[in-house]
């Protein structure tokens, strides 16, 4: 579970600012520490990273890591662990904060988990210039995409041989993309 505390808005933006070892996402208050991933989460987030780079280049659109936060009101700041944004404000702005993209990326971890698929899905999905949202799994082929179709969001889920598809960003490629040079147990699979 991250360490969690209650802080104001400028106390966490303080923080922030000044942490050198430690990232924190902050919702309503409450500051989550955010903990170093897995071998397999690194490597899916890079390959995914690269794969939008290469894409997107010659696009107005950009793809961040999750040294970007991603705020998504007063109250609530994530670091996703990837982002893409279109908008100009965004993708013009020299800062270290995104305010309008389009597509959201998290890689899931067991201490993460449970938040992602809660808390962040409703955050995500309540906000206007988010069109999809990305789930990840590190420890099997399983890619797991909601996309907003006007005021409702359709659910797809990708598996081991799949093709996978972000309508968002015009984007297509294998699902064995996202999973290169990593080590899965043949019993997941």
């Amino acid at each position: 579970m991250p360490h969690e505390r209650w802080i104001s808005l400028e106390e966490y933006l303080e923080l922030d600012r000044t942490s050198t070892d430690m990232k924190y996402e902050y919702v309503n208050g409450r500051i989550y520490a955010m903990s170093g991933g897995s071998t397999s989460h690194s490597l899916i987030t890079m390959n995914i990273s690269t794969l939008l780079r290469g894409h997107l280049r010659d696009k107005a659109c950009r793809a961040y890591n999750s040294d970007m936060k991603f705020c998504l009101s007063e109250t609530v700041r994530y670091y996703p662990d990837v982002t893409v944004s279109c908008d100009p404000r965004d993708t013009q702005a020299v800062k270290h904060e995104l305010y309008y993209p389009c597509l959201v990326i998290e890689v899931l971890s067991p201490s993460t988990e449970l938040r992602d698929r809660t808390e962040k899905l409703a955050q995500y999905q309540k906000h206007p210039t988010v069109e999809e949202y990305v789930l990840v799994n590190q420890d099997r082929q399983v890619v797991e995409v909601y996309t907003r179709n006007g005021k409702k969001w359709v659910y797809q889920m990708f598996e081991l041989g799949d093709e996978i598809e972000l309508t968002s960003i015009d984007f297509h490629c294998p699902i064995e993309a996202f999973y290169e040079d990593v080590l899965l147990s043949t019993e997941s699979q």
